[in-house]
C-alpha cells in the first residue's frame, strides 16, 4: 500500500510539473516594407508616356530594370524602364472578354473549337507590338501569337 501511495503522488508531482509549463506569448510585430521608389529619370518617362493612369507600384528587377504596375483602363499593366529612363516593354494582361476584336474573331475563325483562356498585349521597342494569347483546343493547351490587325504570326 505504501508503495501503490508513493506511485500515485509520483504521478501528481510529474504530472502536476507537466502541465504547469506555459507557453510564453511571442509578440508579434508587424514588419512594413518601404515603398520602392523610382529614380526621378524613370517616373518622368512613366508620366510623359502614361499620363492619367492610377497610382503605379514599382519595382526593381535583378537586370536593374525598373517595372511599374498600374491599371490602364481597367487592364493589369506592367511597363518596364531602364535604370536611365528609356522604356523598354510593356505587358498588358487581358482575359477572354476583354480581347481586341480583331484578335478575338481571328481566333474564333482559326481556331473554332478553342477556348481562349487569357492574353497578353506586349510592347517592345525593338519589335512590333503583338497578342500572345493561351488557348485550349482539343486538350492540348497552346500559345497564339497574333499582330495588332489580328493576323496569326506563328
Amino acid at each position: 500500500m505504501k508503495k501503490l501511495t508513493l506511485i500515485f503522488c509520483a504521478v501528481l508531482f510529474t504530472s502536476g510539473i507537466t502541465f504547469a509549463q506555459q507557453k510564453k506569448s511571442v509578440k508579434k510585430t508587424k514588419i512594413e516594407a518601404k515603398p520602392v521608389v523610382a529614380p526621378d529619370a524613370v517616373k518622368s518617362s512613366f508620366d510623359q508616356t502614361f499620363a492619367g493612369t492610377s497610382v503605379a507600384k514599382w519595382t526593381k528587377t535583378s537586370a536593374g530594370h525598373w517595372t511599374a504596375n498600374f491599371q490602364k483602363e481597367n487592364i493589369n499593366t506592367t511597363a518596364e524602364y531602364d535604370a536611365d529612363g528609356k522604356w523598354v516593354a510593356t505587358r498588358s494582361a487581358y482575359d477572354a472578354q476583354n480581347l481586341p476584336e480583331s484578335v478575338a474573331s481571328t481566333l474564333k475563325s482559326k481556331y473554332p473549337d478553342a477556348t481562349i483562356k487569357d492574353g497578353w498585349k506586349i510592347e517592345r521597342s525593338d519589335v512590333a507590338a503583338y497578342y500572345k494569347i493561351n488557348i485550349q483546343e482539343n486538350g492540348t493547351e497552346k500559345s497564339v501569337l497574333l499582330n495588332e490587325a489580328g493576323t496569326v504570326t506563328e
